[in-house]
C-alpha cells in the first residue's frame, strides 16, 4: 500500500497533523473506522473529520486531496459503477423482493493505486465483493465528486432503463428507489 508522511502545511495535510495522524496509512485507517453517513455539505471533506463520519464520496475525495497536497499525482479517485443486489449488499434482499429489477446501477467511489482498487469507506464494505459486478470506471478529481459523480450516474442509469424497457419507470423514480435503498445500507 501507498504511504508517505503528511508533510504538507495545507488545509487537509495540518487538519489530520492535529489529530495526531502523520501518516497516509494512518490517514487511511482512521478514515476506514468512521462509519458510513452523509455530511451536511457534500463540498466540505473537512466535515468527515468534524462529523465523524462520510460516504464513499466525501472519504476518498479527502484521501485523494491528501495525496494531492503531499505531491502524490499517481493516486486516482475513481467513480465506478456497479450492479447493486442482494449479492453485492445482502441487507437489501427485502428491498428488491417487490421490484420489476434484480440489480440497480450503484456510483461508488474509490481510490486505484497501480491497478489496485482501496476501498476505505466502511470496515463492513469489501470491494472486492462488488469488483465483478463493476460495469464501468472513470477518474475524477476530487473537486468532481460532488457532481460530475451523480452526472455519471444518472448518465449510467437512464443507458440501463433505456437498454431494459421491461422496467417501466423515469429516471426519476429509479433515482428515488435507489435513495431508499443507500437508506438502507445507512441503518
Amino acid at each position: 500500500m501507498l504511504d508517505f508522511n503528511l508533510t504538507s502545511n495545507e488545509l487537509y495535510s495540518t487538519a489530520f497533523r492535529e489529530l495526531g495522524i502523520h501518516t497516509f496509512s494512518d490517514a487511511c485507517t482512521f478514515i476506514h473506522q468512521l462509519p458510513y453517513g452523509r455530511n451536511a455539505n457534500r463540498f466540505d471533506f473537512l466535515l468527515v473529520l468534524s462529523e465523524g463520519k462520510g460516504t464513499c464520496s466525501s472519504k476518498h475525495a479527502l484521501l485523494a486531496s491528501l495525496a494531492l497536497e503531499n505531491g502524490i499525482e499517481h493516486l486516482e479517485l475513481i467513480v465506478g459503477i456497479f450492479l447493486m443486489s442482494p449479492e453485492t449488499n445482502p441487507s437489501l434482499e427485502g428491498f428488491f423482493s417487490d421490484k420489476s429489477y434484480t440489480s440497480i446501477p450503484e456510483a461508488h467511489c474509490y481510490l486505484n493505486y497501480k491497478g489496485e482498487r482501496l476501498d476505505f469507506t466502511a470496515l463492513d464494505l469489501d470491494i472486492e465483493k462488488i469488483a465483478p459486478k463493476i460495469v464501468r470506471e472513470q477518474r475524477i478529481d476530487p473537486n468532481q465528486v460532488s457532481d460530475w459523480k451523480i452526472m455519471i450516474h444518472k448518465h449510467y442509469l437512464q443507458g440501463w432503463l433505456n437498454r431494459n424497457p421491461v422496467i417501466q419507470m423515469s429516471l426519476d423514480e429509479i433515482w428515488k428507489d435507489r435513495e431508499e435503498a443507500i437508506g438502507l445500507l445507512s441503518q
